[in-house]
Order: structure tokens, then C-alpha cells, then sequence
């Protein structure tokens, strides 16, 4: 999982440039993140973003919701 610092520099990063809210929510089973909006350019920048700490997301089919894996 990303550490606090991560998150809320992806956090930033989301609001600066895209002007898009994520939020992180600590649930069981598995801690996950929601967007108000998403597109193909958020959607490449949160996997590059990601893909720096060896991690990449799982988008559910509307986008708007995603859970983080570590890479194998």
C-alpha cells in the first residue's frame, strides 16, 4: 500500500493539474480511493504516478473508484 506522504502527494498532484478530488477510504477488506471524475489522461497519470513505487491501480468499470497493487 502507498504511505501517507504518497497519497497525499497524489492527492496534490490530482488537484493541481486536473482539478480532481480523491479520497481515501481505510475499509475492509481493502483500503480503496474515489474520484469525482475521471478520464483517460487521470486515469495514465495515476498509473504513472503508481507505477514509481512499483504499484498500479485496479479502476472498477466507471473509473471513479480504484484499489492499489503492488506489482508482482
Amino acid at each position: 500500500m502507498l504511505s501517507f506522504s504518497e497519497i497525499i502527494e497524489l492527492k496534490n498532484c490530482l488537484q493541481k493539474n486536473y482539478q480532481v478530488q480523491l479520497h481515501y477510504h481505510d475499509a475492509c477488506p481493502k483500503p480503496f480511493f474515489t474520484l469525482n471524475k475521471n478520464n483517460k489522461e487521470i486515469a495514465d497519470f495515476i498509473g504513472s504516478f503508481l507505477n514509481k513505487s512499483n504499484h498500479e491501480a485496479v479502476f472498477s468499470s466507471d473509473g471513479l473508484h480504484f484499489t492499489v497493487k503492488r506489482k508482482l
